[in-house]
């Protein structure tokens, strides 16, 4: 298991409470629960998917969903009364922007540059988490709510808001639809949904279901912010043979980032939101994690690398993490040059003072035990060799042992 070290372990640290009663200590700290979004039928299908296996401790935040997820349905049919003839006489003459890479990649950083620029939108948080009826509620029960988020998330202190950029997965998941973020409900049952990765083994009939839910939430996108939208969201690496269908003239960035930061990081990830999330806790997914985040690694970059053919290479560009970081001016610069996106100039400022006001974010370093340095090289070889990380892999395989041994609560 992969440790962490520096400022970053410290406060990870300072989420740790005492426990008391039934309250729950949760990983990187306290997190609201997501399935709020959720239809009654489809959270009580969530349910019976756990076999109602709540721990204790859960119990509270479990019945707090009660409070607001009822109101979905009469919700969902007040807005559909109103919008729903405009969404699908909507002409999409407008594609969309898809930014993907593996979780961890630097999707994020690169969606936020994005959404700096005036003449483009993105899916909000909230509209991801309530996909229903934010067409009728966003702009009040976001207001009234937004005291119930925290300031940033668990995993990387980046800052969370319901109107900051969102992964349109989360809005999926809301809708009942098939995604490998249905695990966090039930860390304890090991994985869930993975063939929604890329679809490879799930029925036509079930791809479809996803491909008009899908639809049907950028419609109401669309219908909100009449721009291009800038879509993100780890999953669609693996996606591009139906969303391609689906979009064939969408332009498409890939992010990609070394395998030995992506790896730790991405269990991190997992491990604070299996325990933010869950519906039993603690989650008990140190026996399968590191197994499942390398499986999902060689995954998703293979099926990438099979697919991204059909994608017209005047609509794809490939860059590296460690190269945006050095001059992520520049390379927006490149980016919007090479995919005919139009008004950078409008774009740059914004984008610099966002980049000025997140100067003093601190990234996470890790520790990894040589075997599984090792075991990373060798899954994900193709991968390296394809993006030019065969040097640092080398250079780590090449270092002397580390001791890797932490304590619990700040292992990654």
């Amino acid at each position: 298991m992969p440790s962490e070290d520096g400022d970053d372990n410290k406060r990870r640290k300072r989420h740790k409470k005492k426990k008391m009663g039934l309250t729950v200590e949760r990983y990187g700290g306290r997190l609201l629960y997501m399935w709020f979004g959720m239809r009654f039928m489809t959270l009580m299908r969530l349910f019976w998917r756990g076999r109602f296996s709540f721990t204790l401790n859960c119990i509270p935040d479990t019945l707090a969903l009660f409070l607001f997820v009822p109101w979905n349905t009469p919700l969902t049919w007040i807005s559909e009364a109103i919008y729903k003839k405009k969404a699908e006489s909507l002409k999409l003459d407008t594609p969309p922007i898809f930014v993907v890479g593996h979780w961890r990649s630097g999707t994020t950083l690169m969606h936020d540059l994005f959404s700096e620029d005036p003449n483009l939108a993105f899916p909000t948080t909230y509209e991801c988490f309530v996909p229903h009826h934010f067409l009728l509620t966003e702009g009040t029960l976001d207001h009234l709510a937004k005291g119930l988020l925290p300031k940033r998330r668990p995993q990387d202190d980046v800052p969370v808001g319901f109107d900051r950029p969102q992964e349109e997965e989360f809005a999926m998941l809301m809708l009942g639809q098939g995604s490998p973020l249905i695990t966090m409900a039930w860390p304890r049952l090991g994985p869930q949904d993975t063939d929604f990765i890329d679809f490879d083994g799930v029925p036509e009939a079930e791809v479809q279901r996803w491909a008009d839910a899908y639809m049907w939430f950028y419609r109401r996108l669309m219908v909100k912010h009449g721009k291009t939208l800038v879509m993100k969201t780890p999953p669609n690496t693996a996606r591009i043979k139906l969303l391609t269908k689906l979009f064939p003239d969408a332009r498409w960035v890939h992010i990609s980032r070394s395998p030995l930061k992506v790896f730790p990081s991405t269990v991190k990830l997992w491990r604070a939101l299996y325990s933010a999330q869950g519906l039993h806790n603690p989650p008990q997914c140190d026996e399968w994690l590191d197994d499942y985040v390398l499986d999902l690694m060689e995954r998703v970059t293979t099926v990438y690398e099979r697919d991204k053919h059909l994608i017209p290479k005047e609509n794809l560009y490939e860059i590296r993490y460690e190269d945006l970081v050095k001059n992520p001016i520049g390379s927006m610069r490149d980016i919007y040059q090479k995919l005919r996106l139009e008004s950078f100039d409008e774009a740059e400022g914004p984008m610099r003072a966002f980049l000025a006001d997140r100067s003093d974010h601190k990234v996470s370093s890790y520790k990894m035990p040589k075997d599984l340095t090792k075991r990373i090289a060798d899954r994900l070889k193709p991968f390296i060799d394809a993006h030019g990380y065969r040097e640092v892999v080398d250079a780590a395989l090449a270092e002397p042992e580390a001791d890797a041994k932490v304590p619990e609560e700040a292992a990654s």
